[in-house]
């Protein structure tokens, strides 16, 4: 749904894409410059602004498809997020991001109701969350998340309801 309410505005729709492609946090996304791309092994070079560390992340067939549609118009140090060589203002994105989410994810809930609510950060959440409910082992998903305390990573790996059913189902079988 989100991709989809994304469509219009490209900067919007390549931010979510590479959000729920690479679990990377606001900043890290609206930092990646086409020199961090590397499309023939389908990764890219993440920032983790709190730990001042950097990180491999990969992308999708659906990123990479977009990138590869906006990578020939760019200078190595360009950004991604609005393909200039200034970064993208943060402020802006959440603002245009946070109406969307409003307006489809977050109708009749209260503004101070913050375990209930989507916002930005939501997409690293949804990124992790999917990767665990696919079955991805918890320290592959710590370290696509670059975590350094397992604990965390098991707070943003949040599994389906019934995740886990059909291994029951099947054990003695």
């Amino acid at each position: 749904k989100l991709l989809e309410e994304t469509k219009e505005d490209k900067n919007l729709n390549i931010f979510v894409h590479l959000s729920l492609s690479t679990g990377g946090r606001l900043e890290t996304i609206l930092n990646i410059k086409k020199k961090d791309i590397a499309l023939h092994n389908d990764t890219v070079t993440l920032k983790d602004f709190k730990k001042d560390s950097t990180y491999t992340g990969f992308i999708n067939d659906d990123t990479k498809a977009l990138l590869c549609k906006i990578l020939s118009r760019l200078k190595a140090n360009d950004f991604i997020i609005g393909e200039k060589s200034s970064k993208f203002a943060t402020r802006t994105l959440q603002r245009k991001l946070q109406h969307i989410l409003n307006t489809n994810f977050n109708v009749g809930l209260e503004t101070n109701d913050i375990s209930n609510r989507t916002v930005i950060h939501t997409l690293r959440h949804t990124f992790a969350s999917h990767l665990a409910i696919k079955g991805t082992p918890i320290f592959t998903i710590q370290k696509l998340m670059n975590h350094s305390d397992i604990k965390m990573t098991m707070r943003y790996a949040k599994l389906a309801p019934d995740s886990g059913k059909e291994f029951v189902k099947e054990l003695y079988k």
